[in-house]
């Protein structure tokens, strides 16, 4: 792997970043921005973000600011 391309993060796998987007909907999205959901409340945002580790170690963060699901 070149020194160019990023590298994960250990601790970055576990965790996700949670907030609304631009249009209102609750978005979870993992810190490498590969997966993620549109969700219709911030709990349910939050539980895919705990639930989408193994053994529950997702680790839900809120976004700094408008969370778009795919940037």
């Amino acid at each position: 792997m070149s020194s160019q391309q990023r590298q994960p993060r250990r601790d970055a796998a576990l965790e996700f970043w949670i907030g609304r987007d631009e249009q209102g909907f609750w978005t979870a999205r993992d810190a490498d921005g590969r997966e993620g959901g549109l969700f219709v409340s911030r709990e349910e945002a939050v539980k895919f973000a705990r639930t989408a580790r193994p053994r529950g170690q997702g680790v839900a963060k809120p976004a700094p600011a408008p969370l778009d699901l795919w940037k």
